[in-house]
């Protein structure tokens, strides 16, 4: 089944892979709970059953949590959701919110690491290619949107606050939306009712502030410019946006409220044709004609400005400059402007925020509308109900319109009172014939650009979208990259709106790439773009006329049938500088199914071609054609192909950038890239054929980026250096048995499932490595003595190195080095010097049968926050833990004796995360080892209770911990047998410095199978007499990935400290006399079969009165104790 939190209210559906549910994923829903989220998850469903429940769950949902984390891509389960997801948003009837779970942006985008890894492995298997398709397009999707990203060691109580706050508030937008008259046969507002629904103008403005957003606007711009008057400086403000965005109802609204308080005031509007008749003179004269009364007393052919300047200096005015498109027309503001007077205010309207730049002056870039403005201002202008086809067409429209208030407005008139199929009409043409008065408009923005900013804007348009800038910028200057004029087109282009660069990428808005493709058609063809199974793909290739103007061609390949190419197709266009080849179902190259186009044994090239960029998935033949020179290449992408070798000859490629000849399984041979000296990234990945790297590659003195994963013919690496070099993908490479240094520089080096035995010694000069990742190299028997030489290293990872016995001595300190796993070894024991691994925060060394104790000193390590023993069969005691300990998981060690106590020492600092220790299936744990376990949680508690750690959390379950047992420890004050326990207190209970609560339960397992791999315990609070009091807390549990069952044969205890500082929440707590307490059992969303709660325990935890309670044992703790009745407790007030 399919689990909500709750029953009503909107809806959001989490995508997530299944080692999440019993922690992160646990947490936000616990999140949602408080904030008034109803969320979904799947909860008991089993691969391979019919998954149309939960897609039926995904389609009635409001927004979609797509919780991508580095094990999300083992899932088929987690892909197929998100492909409902992908198809929903692309309905409009789905938000997608992406969340990358410690893992970087650049992973996520590049399939690097283990993310990529496990989808490259599902990608390996047979009979999923219709699915593997789906996969990749959805993923693409939500690559492509914007992010919340959770870092490795942030803080995630704060970050899963962030998540729900930022869900509640679009929940919040989308239902003040869904409340207004809309849909379901509401009226809207007549025609009448919207002011001047008739003139266009008009209309634009009175919509515009109908919906608030200009309200908030102007506040927001009056803040900027400082509205008093009566100050003795002089403000000029800049209000700047892309063509429809509402500059000018902005200004005119401030400038009416301005002038108010002024004598004087002028407004100057300028038409870009007419001004090519005026001159400065003309602007000169209307200013001074504007703001003086008696201008008509003469002032010759000279500047009246200067003339009137002992008079216009007395008198504080207020000037508008409207659509500002050149630099003259702001003239009389540059220099000495001795002839305004201090206190002025100039405001300034430009689609062009460079035009400013040697003003000294404020911007105000005017946002676009947000969803739910966009949709109102749509929806006061079609006058019309909106229901059915015509609320899911409204939807669209407005998404298209991307929030520019102009082209909602005309879009709405065109709509206006008419039937269905002129709205199914109008939405087929959207994307490609723009409504006249829009077009219009943003016509006059692209004629303002020189012949470069024109090819620049129509290049992003066709090929650019959503690619990174540095990219795009070395695309568009390919001619001389490192010239001092480098990216102005880029950056021109950017100061016009015309293109936005939003976290590092290249984006435009749709309305201007609908005017691209308008453009193109209109001005003769100097791109072509070939739709899927297109006729006229042939005839126009055979075509003599206009091939020399053609610039770039795109052609989609996805259902056309077989055709051949003429030898000649290309060589006349001159112009060529793109082409693109591909399948808009299959863009990544996925499907077995060959290229339909046939090319001659030599497809000709112009002579002196410019190409710059060539993108040809499975590219037929063996090579690239001999006479195309890549003396202007910067790109070159032919994955899948049929490439044995890029040419037979080295060519001369002194602007390739980038190559990706990934999964041409035929390629044998690199020489042909040997003369590229500029290539900065090579992607080979999946070239099962390769066998070697030519050492001829040393000349590739830039390569920063290769990448060689799953190459399994290669057996080694050739004897050069390419000290550029900083990262080295060799995952997969399964015959690769011996490693060569080939880069001091090196940064990032995966060699997971490799064939190597050892590392060379030559790794003590890898300096500046960060990452090592050697997973599942099951012939590495040990590590270079000289790893304590990387004294950059942050992350090593060993998991699966089933050979390696030792871990190697630490000789000095490596205060970078955060995370080892060392995890399916063989390590006996770690040297007793790995204290120099001062700054470790995770050590895991679960799954190893050889290791029986810890014996080094973890008492030193401060910084140590997660340690994993997971499955350490042999492992008889943990004789000293790090003092600042937040997860300790002993899972399965079922010969652990010993468990010593760490001090219950925090470090100092804000944050505060959950702690839990997990002693699961430790069967023969001695009592007093429980007894220490349950001293520190007691004593952490008390620590964590001082209100200097706790001043922005509110009910947070802060430590958990389960261990074998069935009784409930003596300190908890009020117990009773089963999952129910009833507490009255007295009036004044909640005397004294009461900050958080302690509870535990004792739970049979009879006949339990975890087939989820987690398990959660949790208690829910409500008072009796106090309305809105009922909140849940985490007491503990675990989350074991895997698709292998877990037995619990034994009773556990769980234990678990729960903060309650908030003010607000602590007052409501505290105000009610009768609570109920119940326990439970879940998989994080249901209950569990076969658990039960047999005994439950609750006591109160106040802030230490004495320095010295801080370290004391269980009997010295500063708690009220009480007693019990069967079933309820009766406080009996005393103080220890």
């Amino acid at each position: 089944m399919v689990a909500p939190s709750s029953s009503t209210g909107p809806q959001v559906f989490i995508n997530f892979r299944g080692e999440l549910r019993n922690n992160f994923v646990t947490h936000l829903l616990d999140a949602f709970k408080r904030h008034g989220i109803n969320s979904f998850i799947d909860s008991k469903e089993k691969p391979g059953v019919d998954l149309k429940e939960l897609f039926e769950r995904i389609k009635k949902s409001t927004v979609a949590l797509a919780i991508l984390s580095s094990k999300y891509t083992e899932s088929h389960w987690c892909l197929d959701e998100l492909v409902k997801i992908k198809e929903c948003v692309d309905l409009h009837t789905l938000r997608v919110i992406p969340i990358f779970y410690n893992l970087k942006p650049e992973t996520v985008k590049e399939l690097d690491g283990d993310f990529g890894l496990h989808l490259w492995n599902l990608w390996k298997k047979k009979g999923r290619d219709d699915r593997i398709l789906k996969w990749d397009a959805a993923l693409q999707d939500v690559r492509g949107k914007a992010a919340l990203i959770l870092e490795e060691h942030s803080d995630e109580a704060a970050f899963v606050d962030m998540v729900a706050t930022h869900v509640k508030n679009f929940l919040d937008e989308d239902k003040e939306e869904n409340s207004k008259p809309q849909g379901k046969g509401e009226k809207i507002p007549k025609p009448e009712e919207v002011s001047n629904s008739k003139t266009k103008k008009k209309v634009s403005n009175s919509t515009f502030n109908s919906v608030k957003p200009g309200e908030q606007r102007l506040k927001q711009l009056e803040e900027k410019l400082a509205m008093d008057c009566d100050d003795k400086e002089s403000r000029i403000i800049g209000v700047v946006g892309m063509a429809g965005i509402g500059k000018t109802y902005l200004a005119e609204a401030l400038f009416e409220k301005l002038k108010k308080k002024v004598n004087s005031h002028v407004v100057i509007r300028f038409d870009s044709e007419k001004w090519k008749d005026h001159k400065l003179g003309w602007l000169q004269k209307k200013l001074a004609k504007g703001l003086l009364d008696n201008y008509s007393i003469g002032c010759g052919n000279g500047n009246p400005l200067e003339f009137w300047k002992d008079t216009l200096v007395k008198k504080k005015v207020v000037i508008l400059f409207d659509n500002v498109s050149d630099k003259k027309q702001i003239k009389p503001l540059l220099g000495n402007c001795n002839w305004i007077k201090e206190g002025s205010r100039i405001i300034i309207t430009t689609r062009d925020k460079s035009l400013l730049k040697e003003l000294t002056c404020d911007l105000y870039h005017v946002p676009k509308l947000n969803d739910t403005e966009s949709f109102e201002l749509f929806r006061a202008q079609v006058c019309t109900t909106l229901e059915g086809n015509i609320m899911e067409m409204s939807r669209k429209f407005v998404d298209y319109a991307g929030g520019n208030p102009f082209a909602l407005k005309e879009f709405g008139d065109d709509l206006c009172g008419k039937e269905e199929d002129h709205w199914k009409s109008r939405l087929e043409k959207l994307t490609q014939c723009s409504n006249s008065m829009v077009r219009d408009k943003l016509r006059i923005c692209y004629d303002e650009l020189n012949e470069k900013q024109k090819d620049a804007f129509l290049d992003i348009a066709y090929f650019f979208r959503s690619q990174e800038e540095n990219y795009v910028r070395t695309l568009l200057d390919s001619f001389n990259p490192e010239s001092a004029e480098s990216g102005t087109e880029l950056r021109d282009l950017t100061d016009k709106f015309l293109i936005d660069v939003c976290d590092g990428r290249v984006e435009m808005h749709d309305l201007f790439c609908t005017l691209a493709k308008e453009l193109v058609e209109t001005n003769g063809g100097t791109y072509w773009l070939f739709p899927s199974n297109c006729p006229e793909f042939t005839t126009a290739l055979a075509k003599k006329e206009g091939r020399n103007k053609v610039r770039g061609i795109v052609l989609d390949m996805s259902e056309m049938e077989e055709k051949s190419l003429d030898n000649q197709a290309f060589v006349e266009m001159t112009s060529l500088q793109y082409l693109k080849v591909y399948s808009s179902t299959d863009p990544g190259g996925h499907n077995e199914a060959k290229c339909n186009l046939n090319l001659p044994d030599e497809l000709e090239f112009p002579k002196d071609n410019i190409l710059r960029y060539l993108h040809w998935v499975k590219f037929p033949r063996k090579e690239l054609p001999s006479n195309l020179e890549p003396k202007n290449l910067i790109d070159l992408r032919l994955p899948y192909s049929n490439i044995a070798t890029v040419w037979n000859c080295a060519k001369v490629a002194p602007k390739l950038r980038w190559v990706d000849l990934s999964h041409s399984s035929k390629l044998t041979s690199l020489l042909g890239l040997s003369k590229a000296p500029n290539l900065l990234r090579l992607n080979l990945e999946g070239c099962t054929s390769l066998k070697e790297l030519p050492k001829e590659m040393k000349e590739l003195k830039n390569l920063i980026f290769l990448n060689v994963r799953g190459c399994t013919s290669l057996v080694s690496l050739p004897a050069i250096t390419i000290d550029s070099l900083k990262t080295l993908i060799l995952s997969g490479c399964s015959n690769l048995q011996t490693f060569k240094v080939i880069s001091k520089n090196l940064e990032t080096l995966h060699l997971n499932g490799t064939a190597i035995s050892r590392l060379p010694q030559a790794f003590s000069n890898l300096h500046k490595l960060i990452l090592l990742n050697l997973k599942e190299c099951k012939n590495l028997v040990a590590l270079p003595d000289c790893l304590w030489k990387l004294k950059s290293l942050q992350e090593l990872k060993l998991s699966g190195c089933a050979m390696i016995e030792s871990f190697p001595h630490v000789k000095e300190k490596m205060e970078n080095l955060q995370l080892v796993l060392l995890d399916g070894t063989s390590i006996t024991e770690m040297p007793r010097n790995i204290i120099n691994l001062s700054f470790l925060r995770h050590l895991s060394l679960s799954r190893n049968d050889k290791i029986c104790s810890l014996e080094f000193d973890m008492g030193q390590m401060c910084h140590l926050k997660w340690l994993e023993v997971k499955y350490c069969k042999n492992l008889t005691s943990l004789l000293g833990l790090p003092p600042n300990l937040q997860c300790l998981n002993a899972y399965g060690c079922v010969s652990l004796r010993t468990v010593a106590s760490p001090l219950a020492f925090l470090m100092p600092t804000n944050q505060i995360h959950y702690s839990t220790f997990i002693f699961t299936n430790c069967h023969k744990l001695e009592q007093v080892s429980k007894s220490s376990i349950i001293s520190y949680v007691q004593k952490k508690s008390e620590l964590m209770s001082d209100d200097r750690y706790n001043q922005d959390f509110v009910f947070k379950s802060l430590i958990g911990t389960c261990f074998p047992g069935c009784d409930v420890p003596a300190w908890f004050n009020h117990q009773a047998f089963g999952s129910v326990l009833k507490l009255e207190f007295p009036r004044d209970w909640n005397e004294g410095k009461l900050n958080g609560i302690a509870l535990c339960c004792a739970v049979s397992f009879k006949d339990y199978k975890d087939q989820n791999n987690g398990l959660q315990v949790k208690c829910t609070s409500e008072f009796t007499n106090v309305s809105s009091s009922r909140e849940s807390f985490t007491i503990g549990g675990w989350s074991e990935p895997g698709d292998e069952p877990h037995t619990i044969e034994t009773d556990h205890i769980f234990v678990g400290y729960t903060t309650l500082f908030n003010s607000k929440k602590r007052q409501q707590f505290t105000a009610g006399t009768e609570v109920s307490l119940t326990f439970e059992v879940t998989n994080g969303t249901s209950g569990v079969e076969g658990c039960k709660v047999m005994k439950c325990g609750f006591t109160l935890v106040y802030e230490p009165e004495e320095a010295e309670n801080l370290g004391g044992a269980i009997s010295h703790a500063p708690l009220r104790t009480g007693s019990f009745a069967k079933g309820r407790g009766y406080l009996s007030w005393n103080r220890d």
